[in-house]
Parts: C-alpha cells; sequence; structure tokens
C-alpha cells in the first residue's frame, strides 16, 4: 500500500476468488453428473426389474388364459347337454364351478419406481403413463375380478356342503342323485353360467394386461438399448398364420339368432391375421396366443381357435353360450 500497489493486489485477490468460484462450479457440475449418471443407473436397473415382474406376470396370465379355455370346452358342453350319465361314471365328465384360477401380479420394480419418481429423467418419462395404466388402473379392476370369482367360488362350495348326495361323492360312492344333479339339475346349469362370466372377466382382463405387458417391456428394452434375447413369452406375433388364410363356411352354432354370419373370411394383412364377416364387412384384428389360438386386438375377449374341434375348422367364442363352428372350403 506504501507503493501504492493497491490495484495490483485487489486484482489479484479478485482473480483467486474467480478461480475458487470456477473450481467449485466444476466440483458442482462432476458431482451433478455422477449424481445423473447414478440415478440413470438406479432407473435403468428398477425398468429392468419391470421387465422380470413383467415375465413372471406373462406366465402367470398365461394359466389363467389356459384355464379358460380349458373350462370354455366343458361348461358349452355342460350348458348344451353334451354330456351323458355314463360320462359321470366312466370319468370322462368334469365338473367346475368349484375351483378358481386367480391372476396373482408381480410389482416389485413399480414399488421401486414410484419411490424414486424424482429421480426419473426425461429419457425416460413418457414411459410413466403406460406404467401407470398397467400397475394401477389394470391391476385395480384385476384384484376387483379375483375378489369376484372367489367369492362366488366359496359360495358355489359352500351351496354344494348341504346336497345330500356329497358324502357318497367323498366316499366314492355311486350315487344317482349325484349324477342327475351334473347332467339334468337346472341349478347347476345356472350355476356354470354364472361361474363362466366370472371366468371371461378374467380372461379378457388377463389378455389385456399381456397384450399392454408386453408392449412395455419391448418399449423398455429399446430404452436401455438391452441387447439380450427377448424371451419367447414377450410375443403375441401371429406365429403360423398363413396356414390359416382361407374361407370358411359355418356348420355349427347353438345360438339361432342369426349373429353368426354364413360364411367368413380369413386373411393376412401386416402381419395379422383378419377375420372378415361377410353380412356387415366388419374386420376382426387378430393377435395370438399360440400356434393356433387367438384372440381379438383392441377389445381382448373371445376365443378364436383355428384346428378346433378338428382340422380345418375354426372354433369362435364370444361369450357365457354364444359360439361357432366353421368348416374350411377354399384356400386363397
Amino acid at each position: 500500500m506504501e507503493k501504492n500497489n493497491t490495484g495490483k493486489y485487489f486484482k489479484y485477490a479478485i482473480g483467486e476468488i474467480v478461480l475458487v468460484v470456477i473450481g467449485i462450479l466444476i466440483a458442482l457440475s462432476i458431482n451433478n453428473w455422477n449424481q445423473r449418471k447414478n440415478n440413470e443407473s438406479k432407473i435403468t436397473n428398477i425398468l429392468k426389474e419391470i421387465q422380470n415382474d413383467i415375465l413372471i406376470d406373462l406366465s402367470a396370465s398365461n394359466m389363467i388364459i389356459d384355464y379358460h379355455i380349458f373350462t370354455d370346452s366343458i361348461s358349452k358342453n355342460i350348458l348344451n347337454n353334451k354330456y351323458t350319465p355314463e360320462d359321470v361314471r366312466n370319468g370322462n365328465f368334469q365338473e367346475i364351478g368349484y375351483n378358481y384360477r386367480d391372476f396373482k401380479t408381480t410389482s416389485n420394480g413399480f414399488d421401486n419406481l414410484t419411490g424414486n419418481l424424482d429421480n426419473i429423467s426425461e429419457k425416460y418419462k413418457h414411459l410413466l403413463p403406460e406404467i401407470k395404466n398397467l400397475y394401477v388402473t389394470l391391476i385395480g379392476t384385476i384384484d376387483v375380478y379375483n375378489d369376484k370369482i372367489r367369492n362366488i367360488v366359496y359360495k358355489n362350495i359352500d351351496d354344494k356342503s348341504n346336497l345330500n348326495w356329497v358324502q357318497d361323492a367323498y366316499t366314492g360312492k355311486e350315487n344317482n342323485e349325484q349324477i342327475d344333479y351334473f347332467i339334468n339339475d337346472v341349478k347347476y346349469k345356472n350355476l356354470v353360467a354364472n361361474y363362466m362370466g366370472y371366468r371371461i372377466n378374467i380372461f379378457d382382463i388377463s389378455n389385456e394386461y399381456r397384450v399392454k405387458a408386453i408392449d412395455l417391456y419391448l418399449k423398455i428394452n429399446e430404452l436401455i438399448n438391452n441387447e439380450d434375447t427377448v424371451p419367447e413369452i414377450v410375443n403375441y406375433k401371429n406365429k403360423s398364420s398363413n396356414n390359416y388364410v382361407s374361407t370358411y363356411k359355418l356348420k355349427e352354432t347353438i345360438n339361432s339368432d342369426g349373429r353368426w354370419d354364413s360364411i367368413l373370411n380369413v386373411l393376412e394383412r401386416n402381419n395379422k391375421l383378419v377375420i372378415i364377416f361377410s353380412q356387415n364387412n366388419f374386420e376382426l384384428n387378430l393377435l395370438s396366443y399360440n400356434e393356433n389360438t387367438f384372440f381379438p386386438d383392441e377389445f381382448y375377449g373371445g376365443l378364436i381357435i383355428f384346428d378346433k374341434p378338428k382340422k380345418e375348422h375354426l372354433y369362435i367364442s364370444d361369450g357365457i353360450n354364444s359360439f361357432a363352428i366353421y368348416e374350411r372350403i377354399e384356400s386363397n
């Protein structure tokens, strides 16, 4: 100061402060970058966990679908008097209405994600509506349907315990009352129809959940650049569609109200099978479940099974006792 160098010292001090500030900013920038990287890694791992949950859920939904296909055939035979007393005696009759398959889902990944919403980057935020739809909206409906079918089955079991022939059934004794109940009693037929209504609800929501879960799995895969092979179960594309492209003629139906077209055509378009109903030119796009079993895109309800009940036939079921069997008459 005695030599009038105050200005130089101020400049030096300011320079030191600037360097310190720059150093702090660089350190903060590096820290933020590391934090973002850690958050990105954490969210990526959570998304992978959601994918693993989806694989578990797809297996569960497949069990629901398989059981519905099984009970669909049995219920229609019961409702349309296809079974005989001899079928009960020799074990060819399968009673339904006294057990259930509910759709249990897994949400560990979703639970972890909800606890880390503040860490989700813009890269992944567009997935949130689909994830919410899957784990909040659809699972909420699934839980309602699960409760309903459990309750109706418990009621059926309680009511059955009061029937006169039950003790004989437990010991394996033949009882004509039991045979008459399963073959002829309108109460049992009503029980089956009521039960299948709840089964259809579970089946439809399982299909919808399955499709939405597959879509989400594939979108996550693309975003995280996962190069692992996608499991075969993550698929609803047609597997052998060319085999079924043809014209089909109505052969059999229990419904007499004209709901079924006499002729329908099955085409392939954009790697999907499409059923064209001739009466109103209505088109039904199909998604695949397995090699010969399909269901409608968009509303997910109904069964379309090729080569059932035998080869060159087409079975369509869209309700408790609404179905038609078509026979292949021409290849396109």
